[in-house]
């Protein structure tokens, strides 16, 4: 199968986000037996370059090439990696985990029985199972002791797992530890002349084709780890212009929705502390003309997500909109509980004296009377931002019918509500408004809501703060979905480090004491996992949900939003 360029960009993507790390290029990547890129696989071999020396890796794996067992060695190498990295890197990531099972889970369903008649294929299903915390099943004992031998531990370093493997297949397989490929055993074939040998690569396989392995389908692209021989795709990137980045962006996201003064004013007022370096767009989505390529196809995957989030939206539309009405009840009740008694002059009610000669002396002036009347405290505004980044990706459906659910709720209370959207790529923060204060009759652009990239949580909050400084409204209230899981491959300038963890927690916090300072009230719909709960309670106290699902989402985020009205 010939790999197309738009699945090797997807697949280089994956890998570059996986080591937090445009510059890597260990040599591999991974597609399942369509050619699709896998997200799996190439999120593991780019953490992988994040925990091992990929050059002393790659040099272990050529000892494999056209050796007796080569298929079965290649595919022990990959599984023995998988579960070092996934040792490693899940503490870090904790979208992994999940991300494992649901690939663990598909495989099993899918696994094919001609691949689970080889004994690799046995291993890779037991392997499988242990990662879903079952039995593996193999019913040789030898085939047990092997892929508990194969599972190497996250707390070996490069050559101690090398040396590990090495004893491995030394142990089960006819493997030498120590020798090049020419000194293993070989294969006994016989050469058949390729008509274009020219094209074959240093493992033997044609330029362009895939390998087919157990796990899927493996390519060799040139460059590889510390390969300085051809210029690779991250130093491609290096060399891009600002220009034609922003281009890039463009393409991917849509036309910008300001122009080049307010958008450098905002770039100017928001990117600096730990945001210096980074770059902000603005969009509203709008697609340019003649897209071609990369960019082309990634739109035709927005349009198919867009589809499927309205078309989930549509097969619970009945409880959807009850979640709305109620939704819309207890703010309707929130506003009128919150309304405080004015006195007003009218033509009837309690007399005033001193007013008695108006309706003499004065034409029309007959009101001479006061009486109390509800009044509200001021007008209020909600801004709903929610979190596009890739941690997100198996819960588009839900997000984006969150999102719809709150719009169209605080409309039917007539409170100008305005959605955001937002994702890092590239050294760029995108927003990417759905819809505006007046646009009513927008709501179903918030299905255009579509995950990718990585999350620059404080920068997008910096920029959303900025655009509420033109919001003349005594109250304004911003509404945060998120996973609170703040991770950019831009490194913070003069910290050594790229924005994650406690330095992106505390960037984080800040932004939202600068926002109550601005009387700006800032809640958060809590999207991810019970351990970084603390987190969110540093930051919010009590002004967070936690919602992760549809159920009980209009009760949670209507008690949340009474709370702060019933406070302003």
């Amino acid at each position: 199968m010939m790999l197309t360029e738009f699945e090797k960009k997807r697949a280089a993507n994956m890998i570059w986000n996986g080591a937090h790390n445009y510059k890597v290029s260990p040599g591999y990547r991974m597609y399942d037996y369509e050619g699709k890129a896998d997200l799996y696989w190439n999120t593991i071999i780019g953490a992988s370059y994040t925990h091992f020396d990929w050059k002393k890796l790659t040099a272990f794996y050529s000892t494999f090439h056209e050796t007796l067992g080569q298929e079965t060695y290649e595919t022990l190498f990959w599984l023995a990696l998988e579960n070092s990295t996934f040792e490693k890197e899940s503490p870090l990531r904790e979208s992994l985990a999940l991300l494992r099972r649901e690939y663990c889970k598909r495989k099993l369903q899918e696994f094919i029985p001609s691949i689970a008649e080889s004994r690799e294929g046995w291993i890779l299903e037991g392997h499988y199972k242990v990662a879903l915390g079952e039995d593996c099943g193999l019913p040789d004992l030898v085939d047990r002791k092997l892929l508990k031998e194969v599972e190497i531990s996250g707390d070996l370093n490069t050559e101690e797992w090398i040396q590990s493997l090495s004893k491995t297949l030394q142990k089960y397989f006819t493997y030498l530890p120590g020798l090049p490929a020419a000194m293993q055993k070989k294969k006994r074939e016989f050469k058949i002349p390729h008509l274009f040998f020219w094209l074959k690569d240093e493992n033997g396989s044609s330029s362009g084709s895939p390998k087919k392995l157990v796990l899927g389908l493996l390519e060799r692209s040139k460059g590889g780890a510390d390969s300085r021989d051809v210029e690779t795709a991250s130093e491609k990137y290096q060399k891009i212009t600002e220009e034609g980045l922003r281009k890039y962006i463009q393409s991917y996201f849509g036309q910008p929705l300001f122009d080049k003064k307010k958008s450098e004013a905002m770039e100017k007022a928001c990117c600096i502390g730990n945001h210096q370096g980074a770059r902000l767009y603005f969009t509203n989505g709008k697609e340019e003309d003649n897209l071609k390529g990369f960019a082309a196809k990634m739109r035709k995957e927005m349009e198919a997500q867009r589809k499927k989030n309205e078309q989930a939206y549509e097969k619970e539309a009945s409880y959807n909109q009850t979640q709305i009405f109620r939704l819309s009840q207890m703010l309707k009740n929130a506003l009128l509980s919150s309304l405080e008694p004015s006195p007003v002059l009218s033509n009837q009610g309690k007399l005033i004296p001193s007013l008695l000669w108006k309706p003499l002396y004065l034409k029309g002036h007959n009101k001479i009377f006061q009486k109390e009347i509800a009044d509200s405290q001021g007008s209020l505004t909600v801004d709903l931002l929610l979190d596009a980044s890739s941690s997100q990706i198996h819960r588009m459906e839900t997000v984006s019918q969150q999102g719809y659910i709150l719009a169209k709720a605080l409309d039917n209370c007539r409170i100008p509500v305005r959605v955001f959207g937002y994702s890092s790529m590239s050294g760029y923060t995108v927003l990417n408004r759905y819809r505006d204060y007046t646009e009513r009759n927008k709501n179903k652009e918030i299905f255009r809501y579509f995950t990718t990239g990585a999350n620059r949580d404080g920068l997008a909050l910096s920029a959303v703060l900025e655009q509420l400084k033109e919001n003349t409204a005594s109250h304004r209230l911003l509404i945060w979905l998120t996973d609170l899981s703040p991770n950019d491959l831009l490194e913070v300038k003069n910290k050594a480090r790229n924005y994650s963890g406690d330095l992106a927690i505390s960037d984080i916090q800040e932004m939202v004491h600068k926002a109550h300072m601005e009387d700006i009230y800032v809640l958060l719909a809590y999207t991810g996992k019970d351990k970084d709960v603390p987190n969110a309670q540093k930051i919010f106290g009590r002004n967070f949900v936690k919602v992760q699902s549809l159920e009980h989402f209009s009760e949670l985020m209507g008690k949340m939003i009474q709370a702060e009205i019933q406070r302003m």
